[in-house]
């Protein structure tokens, strides 16, 4: 071992787990993210009869964050009808979800009919990706809305950034 090969390896050690930490804090955002969802559509806000399947405990947030997200939710929720809405004569169309998290767009649309000639892709963390499929596995109500889905109009990805 030449002299300061040890110090590089614990440099590139300390830099790894670094940013291991931040990707971690970044996956982080998407439970507090789905547990504001779901407290403002639990509020009124908002309708999703999905997001609940997403969460494990109710939280209630204050008024304010609750406002917050509902903004957020319309001008998502707003963007991607209007894109749908604009393109519906088009013979194929697709969505891409970067960092799409516990988000239930795709039931949402799919329930309103929406996703005809539709392809829905979410792109997230493999992580995250990994524990938002168990999730639709375990819950009927998600699981049954993939199956009416022929052909499949979904891909959830994860993607590693390492």
């Amino acid at each position: 071992m030449v002299h300061g090969d040890s110090c590089l390896t614990s440099s590139v050690s300390l830099s790894i787990t670094t940013v291991n930490r931040k990707w971690l804090r970044v996956q982080g955002t998407n439970d507090s993210s789905v547990l504001s969802k779901a407290s403002a559509a639990a509020q009124g806000y908002f309708r999703d009869a999905f997001i609940q399947h997403f969460v494990c405990r109710a939280v209630r947030r204050s008024p304010l964050i609750n406002r917050g997200y509902y903004v957020r939710w319309r001008a998502v929720d707003h963007c991607v009808r209007r894109f749908l809405q604009t393109t519906d004569c088009c013979p194929r169309r697709q969505i891409l979800s970067l960092g799409a998290g516990f988000d239930s767009l795709f039931f949402r649309l799919h329930a309103d009919a929406l996703l005809d000639r539709t392809s829905v892709f979410e792109l997230d963390f493999p992580d995250v990706a990994h524990r938002k499929a168990s999730l639709i596995q375990s819950s009927e109500p998600l699981r049954e809305g993939l199956d009416r889905c022929s052909p499949p109009h979904t891909g959830l990805l994860g993607f590693p950034l390492s």
